[in-house]
């Protein structure tokens, strides 16, 4: 149950002779007898106490404190006392187990500290940043750069054509004819892909930038389906200007085809830099693009109307009536996915279940589905890909002790994050079928009610409750839905304040996100080398947030410079 974290820095604590380490603290029970700690965080979803440590006399535990802590204290006649508590990094506390009254209430002996300030000092820091940038940028402006800014910053036109401002250069400098984008579009996709770097870094070692130990949602979380959601959109994009090209559809569909296969191939080669073929991942963040970006983008080749009707008009259905036939196959594909994870059993495990297995106990308390970590998903995945190929090393396995594999890029997951991308392409969707620009945010943030209210619905507005919890691990309807939603929202923010008020040119996400892809696989690749690693001996969470968030600013400083060339790399 003791942490694996590593040591603190300057500041180094002890805990009875034992250095505390970051997400860490110290309990000491002040005792005469021998007794037993038993504890267990409440993370772990229907779990019993395990013994953590044998005290014949006073002596310290040291606790992680990601969680709050379920615990109790045994002798050898039964349980003293038991109680729950949130313990606080490097706090040092203490239970008096011969004391009379409240012997199972922790007493503070020494302050914690504020884990969670390195990330307002990083905020602060990065608005200050972007604050100063953009007063040198409007010196420069008027006063040193004149053409040479207006060559780099100018912004691009809209490709839709819609009613919204865009900012141009001045009549005076000629300007080259460029490929317009959808400005809104490339930062929410860099947007994402920065976020992803950050995480994948490590996030600070913070748990709110990991993800979920199995059911819940974290910022981790979102990031994933988020650019499947933005992938989504720049799909139906691109293909209508194609289709509307007189491209034939098998043409198009064959190039949708050639790009999943590469993105397969590239995501395979990631997972087996640092291992051998005979156990290389197969499951991947670039696989499961891959094959979701298959399916959708075959949806739409075959379906996708190409001629939009646009002209002004008051249809509340005119977004439904583009795509029906594309929600009609993704909902089939949907519901195929949920009844083979609600009816269909593993082998020795209940069908429905979609727990963590391991110390995860069923309804009667009993350990019968230890061997069912992802219920039918996972028994799939080992089944087809063999257990050698899947990811190992989930956050849910330290917790639960699990002895079997599950990869959260699983085959069955598939299935439901098509949900994701479609979404995406409606978004495009409801871009094309309306001019408007309060009609579309209007669509937007519609849409992000009704899927965020749906997959609430589906998982009771709880962490664990409802017949379908919201679940990273399993790609779960409602993590699908409601990931999707706020996905719809974040678009529809980013559209007014950027393409329709001009109130913020997105920089340098907007450049990150013409070479997201590229920077995402790069950043893969090289996140183990210098200078975007530092071996720390002794962090802390504002050293390890310091070197994470300079990695990403790196990913980002590497987009400017290919905008500033006018590299974009695409497959």
């Amino acid at each position: 149950m003791l942490g694996n974290f590593e040591n603190v820095g300057a500041f180094i604590r002890n805990c009875d002779g034992a250095k505390l380490k970051y997400d860490e603290a110290c309990l000491e029970i002040l005792t005469e007898v021998n007794i037993t700690f038993w504890s267990q965080y409440k993370e772990c979803e229907k779990c019993m106490l395990l013994p953590t440590k044998n005290l014949p006399s006073t002596g310290a535990v040291v606790l992680q404190t990601f969680s709050p802590l379920q615990y109790a204290i045994r002798d050898h006649s039964g349980q003293i006392c038991s109680g729950t508590y949130q313990f606080q990094e490097f706090g040092q506390y203490s239970i008096n187990v011969s004391a009379a009254e409240d012997k199972c209430l922790p007493r503070m002996t020494a302050e914690p500290d504020a884990a969670y300030l390195p990330i307002l000092t990083a905020v602060v820091v990065l608005l200050s940043m972007a604050t100063l940038w953009y007063i040198v940028k409007g010196i420069g402006k008027r006063i040193v750069a004149g053409r040479l800014y207006a060559t780099y910053f100018a912004r691009e036109d809209n490709e839709l054509g819609s009613e919204t401002r865009v900012l141009t250069t001045e009549a005076s400098v000629p300007r080259s004819p460029t490929r317009s984008r959808l400005r809104s579009l490339d930062i929410f996709r860099g947007f994402t892909v920065a976020l992803m770097i950050f995480v994948n870094a490590g996030g600070g070692g913070y748990g709110i930038f990991s993800h979920s130990t199995w059911n819940g949602l974290t910022i981790a979380d979102v990031v994933f389906p988020w650019f499947a959601f933005a992938m989504g959109e720049a799909l139906v994009l691109s293909l209508n200007a194609r289709l509307r090209t007189a491209m034939p559809r098998t043409t198009a569909l064959a190039q949708v085809a050639r790009r999943s296969l590469l993105l397969a191939l590239i995501g395979i080669i990631l997972s087996s830099v640092n291992s051998s073929w005979s156990n290389v991942r197969l499951p991947g963040v670039l696989q499961r693009l891959a094959a979701m970006y298959l399916i959708t983008g075959a949806l739409e080749c075959a379906f996708m109307r190409t001629s939009q009707n646009i002209t002004p008009g008051h249809s509340l259905f005119r977004d439904i009536s583009a795509g029906w036939q594309q929600w009609l196959a993704t909902i089939l594909i949907v519901a195929i996915q949920v009844c083979i994870t609600l009816f269909v059993p593993a082998p020795d495990c209940a069908p429905g279940y979609s727990g963590p297995g391991g110390l995860h106990r069923t309804a009667l308390g009993d350990f019968s589905l230890r061997n069912c970590t992802g219920g039918i998903a996972g028994y799939i995945d080992r089944l087809l890909l063999g257990p050698s190929h899947l990811y190992d090393h989930g956050t849910f396995k330290k917790i639960y002790h699990t002895v079997v594999p599950h990869d959260p890029e699983g085959i069955l997951g598939i299935l439901s994050g098509v949900l994701v991308v479609q979404a995406g392409a409606h978004a495009t969707r409801i871009m094309l079928v309306y001019n408007h620009a309060r009609a579309r945010i209007m669509r937007w943030v519609f849409w992000s009610i009704v899927f965020g209210v749906s997959g609430g619905a589906l998982c009771m507005f709880s962490k664990n409750g409802g017949p379908i919890p919201i679940n990273k691990n399993l790609w779960s309807v409602s993590y699908c839905l409601v990931t999707a939603g706020m996905a719809f929202f974040l678009q529809a923010v980013l559209y007014f304040l950027v393409d329709l008020k001009n109130k913020w040119g997105g920089r340098p996400l907007y450049y990150a996100g013409q070479n997201a892809l590229f920077l995402y696989i790069g950043s893969e690749l090289l996140k183990r080398h210098f200078p975007l690693y530092w071996h720390l001996l002794a962090p802390t969470h504002s050293q390890l947030l310091a070197t994470h968030a300079a990695a990403m600013l790196m990913w980002l400083a590497v987009g400017v410079a290919l905008h500033r060339k006018r590299i974009f790399i695409t497959l």
